[in-house]
């Protein structure tokens, strides 16, 4: 990969004379940023470019380049890779597009040209992408223009997907005065996928922030593996979440749909930052670019009381809180400030005190306390001298920021003519309100918890286990009950008492075994709602009540079970997702699941630990932990099932789908009784 980003030699192939020739943008765009390496050009029809000789083949170039850059008609695609393969070239960028995610019978192209790539150990970015930009060396490879002047070099490297996307946020980067490093459009990603970039950028030490616009994941665990285990902040901004929008990833880069709830849960596992725009992803860039706040203690300065109550108020939102201030601080606001014009507390309310070396001594004292985590400044200030005074104080915070190791954190909305200018005045970002500012501050917060915790106990997603147990796996399709219930209890889920029966006669003599009251279900495998086919019917009481049920569900076989004792229904399974493999859920059982989708999920392998967080998820834990004189529920029985049913997905591969509901949970300390479950497999 580093070859990739830093080669000495670059040929770019469908390179013409032509005005609209796309290629010759590439080349363009290299000689404007001074890549300091060697560019030769390559087009079938030869001749020169702005006194630069075009090849009219790759075999001509009397070296063996370290990266082709192709963009050729779709047609002649194979033959200029199978060309560079002969040529010894073993990196390759493939900006043509017109493969699967223009048609599906185009997928028949994209294994040819894999099939050729792995021919000659060939690595590829593409097809259908920008390709890669270095601002260290000018390795600019999109097809559109790009000036010098519209990218600064930072710590910001960004993957993705479309090539549109690199170019906005390159420029709403450069709007906010935030750096790039390396960027990389990956399109289709038939070989090199964001998870082989975004292991690079991780170990890159130039990049201090990942930036990534995904469409769709291929390896789902092991990019959470390679998040979980960088200190940089990764931050996603995810495509292809709504129907709508899966209509049109599909076409657009051959993206595969998945469960973006699924999706959401395995980013915070991973200690992934997702936003939901370009803006906001921009926003945490900034918020990143500032040092990580050590804990949610914020001071707050305000030129208005409004601003002041607004700025409380998100601090809440986000998860912060207004720090308490030493009577030192509060005796330096009583001695320097003018009665009734600032209140001495906290949110800070300058009023129309307008000193702005009174403002940074206030911020650096109120940096200097060991009870504040931070200070949010908002800040409005009209044009003219009061702009020059605020400029100063944007310069003197950025030092502040350097000296203490605390973000301060500058929100202003300014003049429409000094709108950019401001931005630029110093490394400090510059946010519009303080919403924003906070919402962008809270996952840099995170950030910091989650390399606080990472000491050893952060669980690796890559590999999914396999059968290690010695039971036997279920049968294809959906599994019968004894399968299913047989399973559970192996994993330590015990059943209630049950018989499957063929009819009547053996069903009243089964019941006598058990013992009434009995409850009588159907029990088909591809029966998945019994209730709303009216096939449960519970507290069967006695042998007249028995006969009158069969004759109701009438259908075998049949469930035949001991009625459970009363408790609180929950809610127990699994799925393995296609991109992140198995998944582990829990809630509110019974008819509470699909009425109130009280769910929690998580990627497995799930400890203890992280199913009591589960737990604690759900909004009815109040229940599970005792509510209204109600005692406790075994919730401890619970976290142990979570954990069990992980195991289990993790065991048995060719589970797709396990659903245990419900799961009656007991009084504290007397467990559970699973009453119904059914499971699918391969």
């Amino acid at each position: 990969m580093e070859t990739m980003f830093f080669p000495r030699r670059v040929a770019v192939l469908g390179i013409s004379d032509a005005p609209n020739n796309l290629a010759r943008v590439i080349v363009e765009n290299m000689e404007r940023f001074k890549f300091s390496g060697m560019i030769y050009l390559v087009g079938g029809k030869g001749g020169s470019l702005d006194g630069r000789k075009i090849y009219t083949d790759v075999s001509e170039i009397p070296e063996i380049p370290d990266v082709a850059v192709i963009l050729v008609p779709a047609r002649g695609l194979t033959a200029a890779i199978e060309a560079c393969g002969k040529k010894g070239i073993r990196r390759i960028v493939v900006e043509t597009a017109g493969f699967s995610e223009f048609d599906n019978d185009r997928r028949s192209l994209e294994a040819e040209v894999l099939s050729i790539a792995g021919k000659w150990d060939m690595a590829m970015i593409g097809p259908n992408c920008v390709g890669i930009i270095n601002v260290e060396n000018g390795l600019v490879m999109p097809f559109y223009p790009i000036l010098p002047g519209e990218v600064k070099q930072g710590p910001v490297s960004i993957i993705s997907q479309s090539g549109g996307i690199i170019h906005d946020l390159m420029m709403l980067c450069y709007m906010e005065n935030i750096g790039c490093r390396k960027l990389a459009s990956i399109g289709n990603k038939l070989m090199i996928d964001e998870s082989a970039l975004l292991e690079y950028f991780a170990a890159d030490p130039g990049t201090a922030m990942i930036g990534l616009y995904l469409e769709d994941i291929r390896d789902g665990r092991r990019f959470m593996d390679l998040a979980a285990a960088s200190d940089k902040p990764v931050v996603l901004l995810k495509g292809n979440r709504s129907p709508e929008g899966r209509k049109v990833a599909r076409l657009h880069t051959a993206a595969l749909a998945g469960d973006d709830r699924i999706a959401d849960e395995a980013m915070k596992q991973a200690g992934i930052h997702r936003a939901y725009s370009l803006e906001e992803m921009v926003d945490c860039f900034k918020a990143f670019s500032l040092p990580l706040p050590k804990g949610p203690r914020l001071a707050v300065m305000a030129r208005s009381g409004g601003h002041a109550v607004l700025a409380a108020d998100s601090a809440y939102h986000h998860g912060f809180t207004l720090a308490s201030f030493s009577d030192r601080l509060l005796s330096m606001l009583a001695e320097k400030t003018r009665p009734g014009v600032i209140k001495r507390g906290n949110p800070v309310d300058l009023g129309d005190e307008l000193n702005i070396d009174l403002y940074l001594e206030i911020a650096e004292m109120a940096l200097r306390e060991e009870g504040v985590d931070g200070v949010l400044v908002a800040h409005s200030y009209a044009f003219g001298d009061d702009a020059l005074q605020t400029r100063k104080f944007i310069r003197s915070s950025a030092a502040l920021t350097r000296t203490y190791g605390k973000p301060v954190v500058f929100c202003t909305s300014s003049h429409r003519d000094d709108w950019f200018d401001i931005r630029s005045v110093a490394d400090l970002p510059v946010f519009s309100h303080a919403d924003k500012a906070l919402a962008a501050l809270s996952k840099s917060l995170e950030h910091f918890r989650k390399n606080t915790a990472k000491q050893g106990r952060r669980a690796q997603f890559v590999s999914t286990g396999g059968k290690t147990r010695g039971q036997p796996g279920l049968s294809g399709g959906f599994a019968a009950v004894q399968e299913v219930f047989g399973l559970l209890k192996a994993y330590g889920l015990a059943a209630a008492d049950y018989r499957v029966v063929k009819g009547l006669e053996e069903g009243l003599e089964s019941a006598r075994g058990i013992g009434y009251p009995v409850a009588l279900k159907g029990a088909a495998p591809d029966m998945l709602h019994k209730t709303e086919e009216g096939a449960v019917i519970l507290d069967i009481r006695d042998e007249a009540a028995l006969k009158e049920a069969f004759d109701r569900i009438r259908t075998g076989p049949f469930l035949l079970q001991k009625m459970a004792p009363p408790g609180c229904e929950v809610i127990l399974g699994g799925r393995t997702d296609p991109v992140f493999g198995p998944v582990v859920l829990c809630g509110m059982g019974g008819i509470f699941a699909e009425a109130y989708n009280d769910v929690a999920i998580r990627v497995a392998p799930v400890d203890a630990e992280t199913a009591g967080a589960m737990i604690d998820e759900i909004k009815g834990n109040r229940i599970l932990k005792g509510l209204r004189g109600k005692g406790p529920y075994d919730v401890n029985y619970l976290t142990a099932s979570i954990v069990n049913v992980s195991r289990l997905l993790l065991e048995h591969p060719e589970i797709r789908t396990i659903d245990i509901n419900p799961l009656i949970l007991m009084n504290e300390g007397e467990g559970g009784i699973v009453v119904d479950a059914k499971a699918e497999a391969d």
